[in-house]
């Protein structure tokens, strides 16, 4: 998978979905795919009503306020309100508009006329602050990006502005919501262990999109899980901080996972690593990953070259841990 984490739904500043453009752009103005057809209905019903829900989505009876219409740009806008930076899988995007149900070019020829899924966003409706936060994607961010890449490569550039149907459901706690991405999700794509770990353990206020994200909102963690996906998290985002591109984001999350593990078995002063890094959350975090970022270029080199049996994360955490252990314990 061909994965980046995006905080704005905008495919124009998404890097991995450069090729999906310009694919995207050299189809819809070529005259020998027959997308000619496409380009034009696109300037004739979007220019005239700025929605894709008549002629571009598969038709509903009237919803009331379980359906509603969204731009473009509040669902690019919308993972503001998100407590975890989502993957966007270019590969994903590319299928929606050219697999087997494109709506450019079906993979065995001719076009797919409408989107058969609506986008799935959800609100929580916090009774006890009396706050609505949302929309949250919960379903369809890979649709959300086909979708403004078509427009945009028909050449309609105000495609921000347009309008698309969504399906809207109402929890009450982020942990509903997240519970749902994970469960409408099962079968569209796979969603890794990482992905599931760091979901869960966001659910709590701990603020996974930056390294200084996590650092700032740790004082949120209160169980072990929250602590396990900051660590997964951290170590990720801090692997792309330095550009270690030698595993995947995946496996590097696997090992911040792994390394908690195994300060687990050091018994930090005799005790959980949760009772001790509990006892001082936002000092202990930070020593620890100051620790993890000094150490880490050396053990994903080590990591490459170990001949023992196991995993690659589970090699990176045990390169890590006497490091970490030496300065922290």
């Amino acid at each position: 998978m061909n994965a980046n984490t995006s905080t704005n739904y905008d495919p124009c500043l998404i890097p991995s979905l450069a090729p999906v453009i310009k694919k995207a752009t050299e189809a819809l103005n070529s005259s020998k795919t027959g997308s000619s057809e496409l380009k034009k209905n696109i300037e004739r019903v979007v220019s005239s009503t700025q929605s894709l829900e008549s002629e571009f989505q598969v038709q509903k009876p009237d919803g009331g306020s379980a359906l509603r219409c969204f731009t473009f740009a509040e669902l690019a806008e919308s993972s503001k309100h998100e407590v975890t930076a989502q993957a966007v899988d270019s590969s994903a995007v590319n299928d929606i508009l050219f697999g087997r149900y494109g709506l450019i070019r079906k993979s065995g020829g001719g076009r797919e006329k409408r989107l058969m899924e609506d986008i799935e966003v959800a609100y929580i409706h916090d009774l006890k602050a009396g706050s609505v936060i949302g929309p949250i994607i919960t379903s369809g961010r890979h649709r959300t990006l086909a979708l403004q890449i078509m427009l945009k490569a028909a050449g309609f550039n105000g495609y921000q502005s347009v309008k698309v149907r969504c399906s809207v459901i109402n929890c009450s706690l982020q942990e509903e919501v997240q519970a749902r991405i994970i469960s409408a999700n099962t079968g569209s794509r796979d969603f890794s262990r990482a992905e599931i770990r760091e979901r869960v353990g966001s659910t709590s206020g701990v603020e996974l999109f930056t390294c200084e994200s996590i650092q700032d909102s740790i004082l949120h963690a209160d169980s072990t899980k929250d602590f396990k996906a900051a660590f997964s998290c951290y170590v990720k985002l801090l692997a792309a901080d330095l550009g270690l591109n030698h595993f995947t984001p995946a496996q590097y999350s696997d090992a911040g996972n792994s390394l908690w593990n195994q300060l687990e078995k050091a018994r930090p002063e005799g005790g959980t690593l949760y009772r001790w890094i509990k006892a001082d959350k936002s000092g202990r975090f930070e020593k620890v990953m100051s620790s993890v970022k000094a150490a880490l270029p050396l053990a994903v080199v080590t990591a490459q070259h170990d001949p023992q049996n196991g995993s690659k994360a589970g090699k990176v955490a045990r390169a890590l841990s006497p490091t970490v252990i030496e300065r922290c314990f």
